[in-house]
């Protein structure tokens, strides 16, 4: 008799406690469908909130970003500016010092032959001038005698 009683109260037991998670189960679900919509708003806030963090910060890590680019972009126009520089003050040097081993040599230099262009120039025009001077001379010389001899002939006639 006791085990009938054990067993009958044992199965109450389970029956009760299997209702009690029954009920816990029902009362969970309608408290989700209740507030399924309120959490679910409030997920959707804290989603904008952590979307809203992160583009900030990807912004600032952005700017961050061109800012060393641009950083390093100036001091590789420095390092050029100063290469260059370097560049042609030895091109200067070597520029130097090849005019002075022509000019040693003897090899004249641009200007000069510049300037005995200009010479030239001026020696063709003169001698231009003297040819037409002379020519305007000579065709005077013969107009000269031709009149001197017509005017003889006419002087012994008379």
């Amino acid at each position: 008799m006791k085990p009938d009683l054990f067993e009958n109260q044992l199965t109450g037991d389970v029956r009760d406690f299997a209702r009690q998670v029954w009920l816990a189960g029902l009362g969970a679900f309608a408290r989700a469908q209740e507030e399924g919509s309120k959490v679910f708003d409030t997920l959707v806030q804290e989603g904008q909130a952590v979307d809203a963090q992160m583009k900030k910060t990807a912004s600032e890590k952005t700017q961050q970003i061109k800012e060393g680019i641009e950083a390093v972009k100036d001091k590789v126009d420095e390092i050029r500016d100063q290469a260059a520089g370097g560049w042609n003050k030895l091109e200067e040097v070597f520029q130097t010092r090849v005019a002075r081993a022509l000019s040693r040599l003897g090899v004249p230099t641009r200007d000069d032959i510049q300037q005995l262009l200009q010479q030239v120039e001026l020696l063709t025009q003169n001698i231009q001038e003297l040819s037409q001077a002379a020519e305007l001379e000579a065709k005077a010389r013969k107009a000269r005698p031709a009149k001197n001899t017509a005017e003889l002939a006419t002087s012994s006639t008379a």
